[in-house]
């Protein structure tokens, strides 16, 4: 035993009978979190039992100070209505009361809503009268309580406590007590230890091993079959794991990862990607728009814009008809936050157009999505794309069949999909135990529409996996709010095995 052990089990015996915290520390004249460290530790070696009891103690925050020291303002208003006659005009009632613009509605407020005063108006002038002989309020005998130094109040003072906590006047805090005393049968024990006396070093520190004075010394016993507690490591959050290893797998298969900005203009987010103008996806219930400080961004390249204007309005040179509509520069120059992260994809094709080409982001995308177990309104994707001639779709089948085997996620499967800017295109659904079947990662081949402007004439894979969906796959995690959970406890239970 240590010297602090041995001290605390002497005062607790010569108790006799269980001992809080506070006074063991006066006692012994250390501070509580020490006690509590040492009591921690014999209760492990099973020679101590702890009690903890939790109360709710009161305490006045800086407004309810205040108003306890001036009153509360409704008072001083009815008060100064009053002395004024029981009749007077509101702003002479304030300015007689001595209230502030802030406290005034507050006063008007709390006044009306206790049946204190009435107002009404006296042609452009509002205009109080008092109801009521005197203004009483349980309140006033709450906050006068607390700033006594009481942390409690009686029972018959409830309403008006709960009046002072939603008015934020009173604020509640959980505190926890400790006891503790000597386990029943661990009496004789714990005697027959603090009578054994044992001269020697018990801890090594820096000092006596730089100066040698530990030679020729004794040491105290150690006893190295006691089991330690459980000690709770540090670590990855399992999903930062996982998303690392997805990183390392599209590294491993060829790829170059690639990043990009948040805010985007609409011309990279959706025009670039032929994503009509009227398009719902675009609508605000969808994609979140940014106002402030600035709603529209700059287009620098004019000779791309002019190219994919060109493509939207009558296809340009790709065959298409395009969408047969005007071209609007206002929408396209919109900002919004990212909706996919194909605009990176995008990016990276602008400034690489020779084949071939393999790229991969994993990062962070935003919808106005409405919440539940498989959609929130933040998600990660991993986007990939991969330029070459003469790849197909069942290239493009193959690699993703790839990285989801590699994840953990066996139960795959394909059906055809529709999206604006691929064409063929597929929908890949990954088997989940409780949710069911349920899409992880939309792909297919970009349009002419989509690579013509940019003068790129071979084909160009690109995909969209739900990192955050893979990743409840693989986990079988049934509620993605759960993905970036900070619940300690399901933390230390859960980790992601490569």
């Amino acid at each position: 035993m240590t010297e602090g052990e041995r001290s605390v089990l002497a005062e607790l015996i010569s108790a006799n009978r269980i001992v809080t915290v506070a006074e063991l520390a006066e006692r012994l004249g250390e501070s509580e979190p020490r006690i509590v460290s040492i009591l921690m530790s014999l209760s492990v070696k099973g020679l101590v039992t702890i009690d903890t009891q939790e109360s709710t103690v009161l305490s006045l925050t800086e407004e309810g100070r205040g108003y306890a020291k001036d009153g509360l303002p409704e008072v001083r208003l009815f008060n100064a209505v009053k002395n004024l006659g029981g009749k007077s005009e509101l702003e002479k009632a304030v300015a007689a009361a001595g209230l502030t613009p802030v406290s005034k509605g507050i006063a008007v407020n709390w006044a009306r809503r206790n049946g204190w005063i009435k107002v009404y108006r006296v042609g452009s002038d509002s205009v109080l009268e008092t109801l009521v002989a005197k203004a009483v309020s349980p309140v006033i005998e709450v906050l006068s309580l607390l700033q006594s130094g009481q942390d409690q109040v009686p029972s018959h003072l409830q309403q008006g406590l709960d009046q002072a906590t939603e008015r934020s006047l009173v604020t509640p805090k959980t505190i926890k007590r400790h006891a503790s005393q000597v386990r029943g049968e661990s009496q004789k024990l714990v005697q027959d230890l603090l009578a054994q006396q044992h001269e020697g070093i018990g801890d090594l520190s820096p000092e006596i091993l730089a100066s040698g004075t530990w030679r020729g010394k004794s040491f105290k016993p150690y006893n190295v079959e006691i089991e330690p507690p459980f000690c709770n490591y540090g670590k990855k959050h399992p999903y930062a794991e996982f998303t690392d290893w997805l990183r390392e797998i599209l590294v491993g298969l060829g790829f170059s990862e690639w990043y990009g900005p948040y805010v985007e203009t609409e011309f990279w987010n959706n025009d670039v990607l032929f994503v009509p103008q009227d398009h719902v996806a675009r609508d605000v219930q969808d994609q979140f728009r940014v106002t402030q400080p600035f709603d529209h961004g700059l287009i620098l390249d004019k000779g791309y814009y002019a190219q994919v204007k060109a493509v939207h309005e009558n296809g340009g040179d790709t065959g298409s008809k395009g969408w047969d509509w005007p071209f609007s520069s206002e929408v396209s120059s919109r900002l919004c936050l990212r909706s996919h992260t194909t605009p990176v994809s995008m990016r990276f094709l602008s400034q690489h157009r020779e084949s071939p080409q393999k790229m991969f982001i994993v990062d962070r995308n935003f919808r106005a999505e409405k919440i539940n177990p498989r959609h929130a309104q933040e998600f990660d994707q991993c986007e990939g794309i991969i330029m070459d001639k003469r790849l197909t779709l069942r290239d493009l089948m193959g690699y993703l069949t790839e990285i989801c085997r590699r994840v953990g996620v066996e139960k795959l499967k394909f059906k055809p999909g529709q999206f604006p800017f691929t064409e063929p295109s597929v929908e890949t659904f990954a088997k989940h135990e409780t949710l069911g079947w349920f899409e992880v990662a939309p792909g297919g081949i970009f349009r002419p529409e989509v690579t013509r402007p940019l003068g790129i004439k071979d084909s160009v894979l690109a995909w969209g996996i739900g990192a955050m969906r893979l990743y409840m796959a693989s986990m079988q995690i049934s509620d993605i709010r759960e993905v970036l959970s900070k619940d300690l406890s399901w933390l230390r239970r859960q980790y992601f095995v490569r």
